[in-house]
């Protein structure tokens, strides 16, 4: 099966919002095996959409959509819909209780416009939204005499998801389309390329087999993909992952959707232990990374943005000694903070970090993205430093995950 996705919305051709609904969509879909062909992003112009419309239902036999049923003058999609398709509107009662209801249990009365919300394709099938005031829609069609599928989704990210796990995931299970099944193996530390170096035999061993690497920010993934019943495809996918620990070793930090926050707030979970934070460069973003994941107090006792000199002799005990003679960026510095926060907190770690982030700041010596980062308990400390390239978002970015996969690496 083919699948086409419309995010429609003139908000989504500039450049302060951006398009996820079609992400969770294509998620869905991949995990069924349908193939999407186009995405279209397209403005609130009922010429221009139907057009789209008429093109994609001529070429796909799944046609989604996203945006554009809200109360508003600009929300077009049923009209559009409704015209392209042959399909007259009809004001539903129930609907416009249930959409009124909603405003009356805020204490707000229901503006008139509101009412273009009640309409429904007559014969078609409605999708409750518990999230809102537009509804979905499932609509079987007939379009150059072959049988079509038009799902149509609010544009609200929350609302949408709830519609595809409800209806759309059911619906494909359902649908006789072969199922999807995925592995991500996350690997930190290794460039790209020395990812694909390492991977050569890997992929001689597995000609048949879909395999992808992606660069993310601070770490590698490689892809795997097997089709089928679950029975066959999960023993091929943990097999193959097997074959990517041996080869990776102590590189391979997690699985699927997991972080190195999330690994790490493990790992110091199941053994009883704490941590504590002093940042420079980075700003607490060590810290916020940390505590964004829920349970995190029970390991996580507190931090300190020690941004300047000063800071760092007095939040964390850095010896000023070490600052005159190493300077605030350097190894000596690095420990001390790792040392001097793990004392202050009374943690078992205490991780360090001190670097320049730019783009200004860089000298011939300590050019810009050059980062200490240690880590201590109460036998010594460990230390890494690092010359990241990027942006000061991505150097304080790459310096929080190699801060994380060091404490990984040491506890």
């Amino acid at each position: 099966m083919k699948a086409a996705i419309f995010a429609i919305g003139t908000e989504l051709l500039g450049h302060t919002y951006l398009d996820t609904n079609s992400l969770a969509i294509t998620r869905t879909l991949e995990k069924y095996g349908v193939t999407l062909c186009r995405k279209y992003v397209l403005p609130d112009d009922e010429t221009i959409i139907a057009e789209e419309l008429r093109d994609a239902l001529s070429k796909h036999d799944i046609v989604i959509t996203s945006g554009g049923l809200g109360p508003t003058a600009d929300d077009l999609t049923k009209q559009v819909l409704s015209e392209v398709l042959a399909i007259p509107l009809r004001e539903d009662e129930r609907l416009l209780e249930h959409i009124s209801k909603l405003f009356s249990d805020r204490g707000m009365e229901m503006p008139e416009v509101n009412r273009k919300q009640a309409l429904i394709f007559p014969g078609q099938r409605t999708l409750f939204n518990r999230g809102g005031t537009a509804p979905g829609f499932h609509l079987n069609v007939d379009w150059d005499n072959r049988p079509k599928h038009v799902w149509v989704f609010p544009g609200v990210p929350n609302e949408l998801v709830a519609m595809i796990d409800g209806e759309l995931d059911p619906w494909l299970r359902s649908a006789s389309v072969s199922t999807i099944h995925r592995r991500t193996v996350r690997v930190v530390g290794l460039t790209e390329s020395a990812v694909e170096e390492k991977l050569l035999p890997f992929y001689g061993n597995h000609r048949d087999d879909e395999i992808t690497v992606l660069a993310s920010r601070g770490e590698i993934q490689v892809h795997l993909r097997a089709e089928g019943a679950a029975d066959d495809a999960y023993p091929k996918l943990i097999a193959m992952e097997k074959e990517l620990r041996e080869i990776f070793g102590e590189r391979v930090f997690g699985l699927d959707d997991e972080t190195l926050e999330q690994v790490v707030g493990r790992m110091l979970a199941s053994r009883g232990e704490t941590v504590s934070t002093a940042e420079s460069c980075t700003g607490g973003l060590l810290a916020s990374r940390i505590t964004d994941i829920s349970g995190s107090s029970a390991y996580f006792l507190g931090g300190a943005v020690a941004y300047s000199g000063e800071a760092k002799l007095f939040m964390v005990g850095v010896d000023p000694k070490m600052i005159e003679e190493y300077g605030e960026v350097s190894e000596e510095v690095a420990r001390e903070m790792a040392s001097g926060v793990r004392r202050r907190f009374n943690t078992t770690w205490g991780i360090g970090i001190t670097g320049i982030a730019g783009p200004t700041g860089g000298t011939a010596k300590k050019p810009v993205g050059t980062v200490h980062i240690a880590v201590a308990n109460r036998r010594g400390s460990h230390h890494r430093k690092y010359l990241f390239v990027g942006s000061r978002e991505m150097v304080k970015y790459y310096s929080t995950q190699m801060a994380l996969d060091l404490l990984r690496l040491k506890m």
